[in-house]
């Protein structure tokens, strides 16, 4: 099942909220690979998660962060640089 054109929902939000900034970076000469896009998403989790999320929320996160396709991601900026 695909969601807007990608892979899941999971992933597409993450091209959707993080997007401008993966754009910017390539701007300024960053590779956007899939390493990059994983590091930035579980960065940004562990903040999150860091100022008091419950175990609910930690376990939905964690399912979410399974789902996303960052090898999709990372081949849209591929071609954006192109």
């Amino acid at each position: 099942m695909t969601y807007n054109g990608w892979t899941n929902k999971e992933t597409w939000l993450v091209n959707l909220w993080l997007g401008d900034m993966f754009q910017a970076d390539l701007d300024d000469g960053q590779e956007i690979d899939e390493s990059y896009i994983e590091s930035v998403v579980y960065e940004m989790a562990s903040a999150a998660l860091e100022e008091g999320a419950n175990g609910f929320i930690t376990d939905l996160l964690n399912c979410a962060l399974s789902e996303i396709n960052y090898r999709e991601i990372a081949k849209h900026y591929e071609s954006e640089s192109v």
